[in-house]
This record gives structure tokens, C-alpha cells and sequence, in this order.
């Protein structure tokens, strides 16, 4: 059952990361300016690293059907965020009309948060996978392979949740607020829907991502290592490790010239050797034949001093001088 279980992850892992690439090339928000209250001026499309100005929604560039300026060719090939926010960012401009430099700021730092996101999402995932194939493909079957895998797809999904969060609440806000007031009647954000079908993308691969880790529960073997096999083993690489030590330890001993043991009775620790050790005790009074305990030990006779040495003849009298 672990097994197919396993092949189940593995699909919805693939659609996800297939439907979250497919969001990441595709427009997440798109706002729209008319004039007049119903003729379209332009759309606007974002996505996580472009703005784009289709051919078919500029009212500007239509007028000159012959020959369009360069500027209108440009946005419809569209415009990194980041250069975008630079033209926008004009210190003029932006004490003029700040919405779009906040906006395309804001959109291009979180979208690369998205991005960078992504990629952390994709490894960790694969290590997720790769540890999942080594638990299945061990004798053993390991439980902590299977709960590092859980916690490495925990840790993707949760980090990729919270960067398209974070782009939600401040670039998608940002986006909707490009337009700001406008000019009444003449030009004027459309008050539509602006997320675009990529951000529903990314949200439904983040989707299978969760049935995903949820699948981990399911995933333990029959045949799976319990705790008491874990100790079991343990056990025996003591045993082992001790066993190497006594084999060593009888190598060194087999090692050692002949006689090199028996050394030890010249001190006494081995052999009748401790006889002479216990025989040199009466030299002490320890032997039998010393007197009870508070009996006097005789005192042997102090030695007579020695007789004063000859005076020397030639020796001078006190206060006489030796010359």
C-alpha cells in the first residue's frame, strides 16, 4: 500500500510543479483604462517579471496606423517591471502620479520573491523525493527518511503560501490602486476583477502540494523498522564494538615475549614471592613471635660518647696571636 501511495505523491507533485511553472509565464493581474466611461485606452497585463501593453488595446497607437511610435512597439513586447518602476520613479512624476511607481515597485520585488520561492519549492521537493525512493529501496525501511521527506514538502509548500500571500496583500492592492483617481470621463481605471488566470494557477498547484503532504501519513511500510528493532540493533554494535575490543586486547597479550608476565612477582605479586614480603614483617615486630600488644619493647643501650680529642700542641693560647 506505502508504494502506490507513493506513486500517487509523486503524480501530484508533477502537476504542481507543471501548473505553478505554466502561472509563472502567465499574467497574474491585468487592469484596464477607459475613456469616456466605455471606450477602452489600454490594458495593462503583469506578470511576475513583466508589464505588457497589447497591440489590440491602445487607443493611442491605433491613431497611427501607418506608422506607430517605437514606444508603442516596446509595451507590446513588453517591459521589465524593473525598468518600468525607473521610468515611473521620476522624482516629476511621482510627486505627480505615485500609483504606478509603487505599484510596478512592489510587483517586481515580491514577483522575484515568488520566483526565488519557486525554486526552494522545486528542491525541496526532489530531496523530499529522493528521500522517499531511498525509504522504500533500504532493507530496513528507516522511519526518519519518511519524516524528513514530510517535513522538506512542509517546508516548500509553507514557504511558497506565504510569498504568494505576501504578493496578494501589497502588489496585488498596489496594482488595483494603479489608477488612482483618474481623470473623470476622460481616462479612468476599469473597477473589474484585476487577478489573472496565472495567480488561480498557482494557488491550484499549491493545492495538490497539500493533498500531497498528506499523503505522508499514509506512506509507512508493513515491513517498516519499529523502535524496539532500532535498540535491538544498537545492541548489537555495542557487542560487536566490546568483541573488538577483546580480541584486540588478547592480540596485544599474545603479542608480548614470553616471561613478560611473570616480572610482576619481583614485587611481590605473585607466587610464594609474598612469603619473603611476610617474613620481612618480623624484622618489624610482625611476626609471631613479637610480645603482646602494651608490652615495652626492651630498649636497646645508648651508645657511650666519644672521649674529647687531644689537645693540638702547637694550638695558641685565647687572645694570643696565631703568627
Amino acid at each position: 500500500m506505502g508504494k502506490k501511495i507513493v506513486g500517487l505523491y509523486s503524480l501530484m507533485c508533477v502537476l504542481s510543479f507543471v501548473l505553478i511553472t505554466i502561472s509563472c509565464f502567465n499574467k497574474w493581474h491585468q487592469v484596464t483604462f477607459k475613456t469616456l466611461g466605455f471606450k477602452t485606452v489600454m490594458r495593462m497585463e503583469t506578470t511576475l517579471t513583466v508589464v505588457t501593453i497589447p497591440a489590440s488595446s491602445k487607443l493611442f497607437c491605433g491613431i497611427f496606423k501607418d506608422k506607430q511610435p517605437n514606444r508603442c512597439a516596446e509595451m507590446q513586447d513588453g517591459t521589465p517591471l524593473q525598468e518600468a518602476a525607473s521610468d515611473w520613479c521620476a522624482p516629476m512624476i511621482f510627486t505627480i502620479y505615485p500609483g504606478p511607481c509603487i505599484a510596478f515597485n512592489r510587483a517586481y520585488i515580491l514577483g522575484m520573491a515568488v520566483i526565488l520561492t519557486y525554486g526552494l519549492n522545486i528542491i525541496f521537493l526532489f530531496s523530499s523525493a529522493f528521500l522517499l525512493y531511498y525509504y522504500l529501496g533500504s532493507k530496513s525501511h528507516k522511519p526518519t527518511y519518511r519524516t524528513w521527506a514530510a517535513i522538506l514538502h512542509g517546508m516548500a509548500t509553507g514557504l511558497l503560501i506565504a510569498a504568494v500571500i505576501c504578493y496578494t496583500i501589497f502588489a496585488m492592492t498596489a496594482m488595483d490602486a494603479i489608477g488612482g483617481s483618474g481623470i473623470p470621463g476622460l481616462f479612468e481605471a476599469s473597477e473589474s476583477v484585476g487577478i489573472s488566470p496565472g495567480y488561480f494557477l498557482v494557488w491550484v498547484g499549491i493545492l495538490l502540494q497539500l493533498v500531497a503532504l498528506g499523503f505522508h501519513a499514509c506512506m509507512r511500510l508493513s515491513s517498516e523498522e519499529t523502535e524496539d528493532q532500532r535498540l535491538y540493533k544498537d545492541m548489537l554494535k555495542e557487542q560487536q564494538s566490546y568483541g573488538a575490543l577483546e580480541a584486540q586486547a588478547a592480540m596485544m597479550e599474545a603479542s608480548y615475549p614470553p616471561g613478560y608476565g611473570d616480572a610482576g612477582m619481583q614485587y611481590g605479586y605473585a607466587g610464594d614471592a609474598g612469603a619473603q614480603y611476610g617474613d620481612a614483617g618480623a624484622q618489624y615486630g610482625y611476626a609471631a613471635g613479637a610480645p603482646p600488644m602494651g608490652t615495652p619493647l626492651p630498649m636497646a643501650p645508648a651508645p657511650a660518647m666519644p672521649a674529647p680529642a687531644p689537645a693540638m700542641p702547637n694550638m695558641p693560647a685565647p687572645g694570643q696571636a696565631a703568627w
